[in-house]
């Protein structure tokens, strides 16, 4: 699938709401990061733009996604639950149900932050949420 198919047939604003809803009661930041280059390795090239964003300080072309987060999130879910996100995403995109699939694991995302980093007075909620490349 070509890159504006995808991003035509994505509903940002259904993205943007679940991010918005998954981020309440949460000092963490959820980001979707959309390139239209070509990346051999999507995980890299996500933790390439986690820390060009500095998201690690905040508490795909060839139809290749990553899922990454923080250090600090990842010490208390454990890659397990990574993969969880992963499979569900994978699952809704073979589908063609890329809004759906991102809204899933967007809220999952949420449910996680919330339980582990609850919202602060450093939240710095709706500052970015969907970048695109």
């Amino acid at each position: 699938m070509k890159v504006k198919h995808f991003l035509n047939t994505l509903e940002h604003e259904r993205v943007h709401q679940a991010i918005r809803s998954a981020e309440e009661g949460t000092s963490g930041d959820i980001v979707v990061f959309i390139t239209q280059r070509k990346v051999e390795d999507p995980l890299a090239a996500a933790q390439r733009e986690f820390r060009k964003l500095r998201l690690e300080t905040a508490t795909a072309k060839s139809q290749k996604f990553a899922v990454v987060g923080g250090t600090a999130l990842h010490e208390k879910v454990g890659q397990a639950w990574w993969n969880e996100l992963v499979a569900l995403l994978t699952e809704h995109f073979k589908a063609g149900r890329y809004t759906d699939g991102l809204a899933a694991v967007i809220e999952q995302a949420g449910r996680a932050l919330r339980t582990h980093f609850p919202a602060g007075a450093s939240d710095r909620t709706g500052e970015r949420d969907i970048v695109e490349e």
